[in-house]
């Protein structure tokens, strides 16, 4: 797995930075859907509120991948330092 790496880290740290963009655009996204659920009429209500669950669903998948990237990045880092 080490050595696939190596091969490829750049389009690892591509994808990376991808899906962190993706994360803080749907960060921002789900900052203003809260702050149209205080004015949202009762109808749109349901619609926002699934939209919220969904765009945090979405960030707390992105915090989770960025602390397995750092956790391997930390592992990566300590096996090559050993040898």
């Amino acid at each position: 797995m080490i050595e696939n790496f190596k091969k490829y880290w750049f389009v690892v740290l591509v994808l990376y930075f991808k899906i962190n963009v993706l994360g803080f655009f749907f960060y921002v996204e789900l900052l203003e859907v809260n702050y149209l659920l205080g004015f949202a009429r009762q109808d749109k209500l349901a619609r926002l509120e699934a939209k919220q669950h969904l765009y945090n669903a979405i960030v707390d998948i992105v915090l989770v991948l960025d602390g397995a990237m750092v956790l391997f990045l930390m592992y990566y880092v300590i096996r090559k330092s050993a040898k």
